[in-house]
């Protein structure tokens, strides 16, 4: 059987350059680790808007949030070039385990690239949004503490926000390859999360047309916004 893809919602759209919320679970373009029939946003967007699409960026297939394809290949080029030269700010949200006690810092730690081995610096300023307990029991704790982040990733190194993190011993709650095992299979028992609690919400970048700074924010409902809500609800 034949499963109809996903309609993407599109935040941003004009000659130049779309830009479209990709949901959790779903890889950006063909690569590594594709399952045969499953749909990837690059192919949806483009059937969409029936216009062929360049990627610009990516996020992993556990995120979710906002990714921006330019329409023409110049376009593309030049909207690479704001990403690498640091015109490009952008902002996620995550839930963590634990309470931070600063409200907020810069992680400040070279990270290795996985393809070559080598050391690059790596940059995350952060701040906490809010905190909660919930009166789950996890461990040798009668209850389980989180906090409401928002991270933006000053260089763009694999998995950064979820290593540094993990270095951190405050893990995103969901994160299989760096996270905690115990708080993912407690949340997944109870409330039958099974995805990754990291979503890119925002971004600002210079429009490659006109020069004008484009800011756009995705809706809280599509990002971690019912999740914590949850939790708060939990915890009161």
């Amino acid at each position: 059987m034949t499963i109809s893809p996903p309609e993407i919602p599109i935040i941003y759209q004009d000659e130049f350059l779309v830009v479209v919320h990709k949901p959790a679970g779903m890889l950006v373009h063909r690569g590594m680790g594709a399952q045969v029939g499953e749909h990837f946003l690059m192919q949806v967007v483009r059937d969409q808007i029936n216009t062929f699409i360049y990627p610009v960026h990516r996020l992993d297939r556990a995120t979710s949030g906002l990714v921006v394809f330019a329409l023409t290949s110049e376009v593309a080029r030049e909207l690479q070039n704001s990403w690498q030269t640091g015109l490009i700010k952008k902002s996620y949200q995550a839930i963590v385990r634990g309470w931070i006690p600063e409200s907020e810092g810069l992680r400040d730690e070279a990270l290795d690239d996985p393809d070559n081995g080598k050391q690059y610096e790596a940059q995350t300023r952060w701040k906490v949004l809010e905190t909660c307990t919930v009166p789950f029991p996890i461990g040798a704790f009668s209850e389980a503490r989180y906090s409401l982040m928002e991270l933006e990733p000053l260089t763009g190194r694999w998995h950064q926000l979820r290593r540094h993190f993990s270095r951190m011993k405050h893990p995103i709650i969901g994160d299989t390859t760096h996270g905690d095992r115990h708080h993912n299979h407690m949340l997944r028992d109870r409330l039958g999360w099974w995805r990754l609690l990291l979503a890119a919400n925002s971004l600002e970048f210079p429009h490659p047309a006109t020069g004008m700074q484009i800011m756009l924010k995705d809706l809280p409902a599509r990002g971690l916004a019912p999740y914590w809500d949850v939790l708060l609800g939990i915890g009161d």
